[in-house]
């Protein structure tokens, strides 16, 4: 099936519009025009306004236009209409120059100042665009636009640096040693679920695992949410063949933010652990006097107690010391680590990029920085790629494919 390629159609009309007025006429305006060959609103009045602007002559007017242009045909590309400018905020404008800057010609164009000078074009129409009061969510900072284009060209290596890196060992063994105690290998998640004393917590590992949500985001999940998380409830069995992506928002760190739950976990979560959680509420309502537990707090423990994080921190410590559990180490912050490991292992396969020379890739890095809650590109995509190369380098990391998952699962079959 031919898939088809939607285009920001940008036309220069000669018009008379301009003519009458009291600056200086210009004959010529560019209108932004969708697929449909329909006017796109804000765009199209940006540069009317421009136009209207004496200082700005015809061929400055079409190198601002063209910018927003080709940012808005990106946005198309990526499969987000140009009519929906205004869904652009500070990641998308990272993701941008970083794609600017992997796909530089063979002169290295556009340049670092080419850029900078396209993302101040970019800043001036949503500044003005905000100041006609149609909202968008981009809050300029320029001076953190320099800093992430300088630090995005860094991250693009050569096939000669990243052969050097390897064949000195990818850094020092000693280094490699340690991030290897730092991480939960994922055929050993079966393993660590069959070794604790209450079902409970191996639930939380799957959700850690599932998700890559800190644990204090993950005690924010609800028996029964409400408002914006009300997909988030016990469901009939009937329905859980159909169920989709669930939306879950919760706080972290002092701001809002929100994944789309796996609908895969939470169809386990309805079939496995809601019928032992109401078993558990009921012991909780005999030590609380008749009072039920919230239906903001999913984990209870055995004998009805509402699960903290000190209680699961307790339990990961008991699970560590016992002589059966296959890593050196685990805490519940490290399945976050290998869920981004894992995670980025997995996409470099799927692209083929595994091993080769570092190159940014956009699409894998929004996707982790959704997941993992992070707005700095080098504290997600640019060190769990060179982490994964090391690993697989020194064959530290198996190419693992979906039975590991599956046999995650299954290990719930026998709770």
């Amino acid at each position: 099936m031919l898939k088809k390629v939607v285009e920001v159609n940008m036309h220069l009309f000669n018009t008379e519009g301009l003519k009458n007025t009291d600056v200086f006429p210009k004959d010529t305006v560019p209108i932004f025009l969708d697929e449909n060959f329909r006017v796109i609103e804000v765009p199209s009045y940006w540069a009317i306004a421009l136009a209207q602007k004496r200082s700005r002559s015809i061929e400055t007017l079409k190198q601002y236009t063209t910018v927003l242009a080709r940012f808005l045909q990106w946005r198309d590309d990526k499969g987000i209409k140009a009519t929906n400018w205004h869904l652009t905020d500070e990641d998308v404008i990272n993701a941008y120059i970083g794609y600017l800057i992997n796909n530089r010609d063979v002169k290295g164009r556009p340049s670092n100042k080419t850029i900078e000078d396209y993302i101040a074009t970019l800043s001036y129409f949503f500044k003005w665009a905000g100041e006609k009061g149609y909202k968008h969510y981009w809050k300029m900072d320029l001076k953190k636009v320099t800093v992430q284009i300088k630090g995005s060209s860094a991250m693009v290596k050569t096939e000669k640096q990243v052969e050097k890196r390897i064949r000195i060992g990818n850094g020092s063994t000693m280094h490699v040693d340690r991030e290897q105690d730092k991480f939960i290998h994922r055929e050993n998640i079966p393993r660590i679920i069959e070794l604790f004393d209450d079902v409970v917590y191996a639930f939380i590992v799957l959700f850690l695992w599932k998700t890559a949500l800190r644990p204090k985001e993950l005690f924010q999940l609800p028996y029964k949410g409400t408002g914006l998380n009300a997909g988030l409830k016990r469901y009939r069995d009937e329905e859980l063949s159909d169920l989709k992506e669930i939306l879950f928002r919760f706080e972290s760190k002092g701001k809002d933010r929100d994944i789309k739950f796996p609908s895969d976990v939470w169809a386990i979560i309805c079939r496995k652990w809601m019928p032992e959680r109401v078993i558990r509420a009921a012991k909780y309502q005999e030590r609380n006097d008749g009072k039920m537990p919230p239906n903001n707090a999913l984990f209870l423990s055995e004998n009805g107690t509402i699960v903290t994080p000190k209680m699961l921190r307790d339990n990961f410590n008991k699970i560590a010391k016992n002589p059966k559990c296959p890593e050196k180490k685990i805490t519940p912050k490290m399945f976050r680590h290998a869920f981004a490991t894992y995670f980025i292992l997995d996409r470099l396969k799927q692209y083929e990029l595994l091993g080769k020379a570092y190159v940014y890739n956009a699409v894998i890095d929004a996707e982790l920085r959704e997941w993992m809650g992070h707005e700095n590109i080098e504290t997600t995509y640019k060190y769990y790629v060179h982490l994964v190369n090391r690993y697989f380098h020194n064959g530290l990391l198996d190419v693992l494919d979906d039975p590991v998952n599956k046999e995650i699962f299954e290990a719930f079959g026998k709770k």
